[in-house]
């Protein structure tokens, strides 16, 4: 006779989750994939031949955080695969129900949230040294006076559509966090039990 043994339901939640970001951190790997090769195979070695930082072709007196930025610019483009891939993994494994990939997925949502509110400070700070490159003259035409403004205000409405997108994101990170460690979603990705025989019990 055979216990029986109750297999855990598979909630669309997880699956329709797993199938979204598997969809788009697979075209987003792809193209990082493409984009990584093209700067390794073309700009890494001509600045290595030259010897020089993508910085240095820079006009002088620019911002410190432009320079950090050009110098820097491979290294976001790796990490941006690196993450693309690393949510592909976690979204196969989810797919699964896997338990390893449950916790990956939710410490990778963790991360994307750190991630928005990092990234909205560094706009700010990046913004700020380009727009203060460009002071106002003291006596500024009427003509010039208007352009600034209208980049100023165009600044502005960039930081604040910026702060909702990663607000929303963040938020919407946060609430699938909590859907992955309810209880409910949690039966689905424990092992499934394997029916015992008692012996002696033959047909």
């Amino acid at each position: 006779m055979n216990s029986p043994s109750m297999t855990p339901v598979r909630s669309t939640f997880v699956t329709v989750l797993a199938w979204i970001f598997i969809g788009l951190t697979g075209l987003a790997s792809l193209i990082s994939l493409l984009q990584n090769l093209m700067l390794q195979m073309v700009f890494v070695p001509l600045m290595a031949q030259q010897h020089t930082h993508l910085s240095q072709g820079m006009p002088p007196g620019m911002p410190v955080q432009m320079g950090w930025m050009f110098d820097h610019l491979i290294w976001f483009f790796r990490l941006f695969l690196l993450m693309s891939l690393s949510v592909l993994i976690a979204s196969i494994g989810l797919l699964l129900r896997k338990e390893w990939a449950r916790k990956l997925f939710i410490g990778l949502m963790g991360f994307g949230m750190v991630y928005q509110v990092a990234g909205l400070f560094f706009q700010w700070w990046y913004f700020n040294a380009v727009f203060d490159h460009f002071p106002m003259p003291p006596h500024p035409k009427p003509d010039a006076q208007q352009v600034m403004q209208v980049m100023q205000g165009f600044i502005n409405a960039m930081r604040i559509f910026s702060a909702l997108m990663a607000i929303g994101i963040a938020g919407l990170f946060g609430w699938i966090i909590k859907k992955l460690a309810s209880a409910p979603i949690r039966r689905e990705f424990r092992p499934v039990p394997v029916p015992a025989t008692i012996a002696g019990n033959g047909p």
